[in-house]
């Protein structure tokens, strides 16, 4: 997976600071779209990748994260609260509970879902195991 970042300071043992700015899901600019989205997608998001070019400071660079790193935080964050949600659903119809009350505990297991994920992301940015590389420079 890439992506188009700007160097923002070099660091020690080759690695670089990079800025990405967020992009809609549609891929759409959403400084110019009225769909409502910008509040989600409009922070930018800084990382450590590793300078494989000797990008210099506010280069704009493309970065390329580990295809398997970020499908498995892909389906941690989209996945795993939607199958809870399932999970839960059924539990609860297995239990009696009716349609109602199924659907609340499954909105409890979604909820649990993701706050798993926001856990996990954070242990996983904690550690630092998400590795990017820059791979070029940004054409333009």
């Amino acid at each position: 997976m890439t992506q188009n970042a700007v160097v923002k300071r070099l660091l020690p043992d080759g690695k670089a600071e990079v800025e990405v700015t967020r992009q809609s899901a549609c891929g759409h600019d959403c400084a110019k779209c009225g769909g409502g989205c910008t509040e989600m997608v409009s922070g930018p998001i800084v990382a450590e990748a590793i300078n494989a070019i000797n990008a210099q400071p506010n280069e704009r660079v493309v970065i390329e994260g580990e295809f398997r790193q970020v499908m498995g935080l892909a389906a941690i964050v989209y996945a795993v609260p939607l199958v809870m949600f399932f999970v839960f659903f059924a539990l609860g119809s297995l239990l009696g509970w009716g349609e109602g009350g199924a659907g609340i505990f499954g909105v409890l297991g979604f909820a649990a879902g993701v706050a798993a994920g926001v856990y996990y992301n954070k242990v996983y940015k904690e550690r630092g195991t998400m590795v990017f590389t820059i791979v070029s420079r940004a054409a333009g």
